[in-house]
């Protein structure tokens, strides 16, 4: 599994537009990194424990892990709406360690989402299968949802096949 720190700041790094890069949208973009590592090696690229609020996949780890590493200077704005908006910038440069197939699942990540304004971006996070299955006020087990979708996904083919 690689470091969230190391992950943050490829994230960041590589992200064209980091004033979008708000605590939401970072966390969120870790979410789909996991989700895309569980789809693509039945692992998390990180060892979060996803839990499933009102806001969809959300824990505070992303950004207190991200302090606490002492790699990031946080930065405080306005969002569109007038509110508080937490971003980040980094302190000093420096690579993260990472495998070619972590910034692959990085870049894939960046790359599906860097044109998203907030509320396509959302529906995005929304849309993946372990939001759309899990429970409200629970963990997300996303190799759980990962295996079940796959299941689903075989099922379906089975019956489409045996069909006239």
């Amino acid at each position: 599994m690689a470091d969230l720190p190391d992950v943050i700041g490829y994230l960041y790094q590589h992200y064209p537009h980091k004033s979008e890069l708000s605590k939401a949208r970072l966390t969120k973009m870790v979410y789909l990194a996991d989700w895309k590592s569980v789809l693509e090696r039945n692992s998390q690229l990180t060892d979060i424990e996803w839990f499933f609020n009102n806001y969809g996949p959300y824990v505070d780890d992303v950004w207190q892990i991200a302090f606490q590493a002492n790699k990031f200077n946080l930065e405080h704005g306005q969002n569109m709406f007038g509110g508080v908006k937490e971003t980040m910038s980094i302190k000093k440069p420096f690579s993260p360690a990472l495998s070619a197939e972590d910034r692959w699942i990085l870049d894939h990540v960046i790359k599906q989402t860097k044109r998203l304004y907030w509320d396509d971006f959302i529906k995005l996070v929304y849309s993946t299968y372990p939001v759309l299955t899990g429970v409200r006020g629970e963990n997300l087990d996303l190799v759980g949802a990962a295996n079940r979708y796959r299941s689903e996904g075989a099922n379906r083919l089975t019956t489409a096949q045996m069909q006239p």
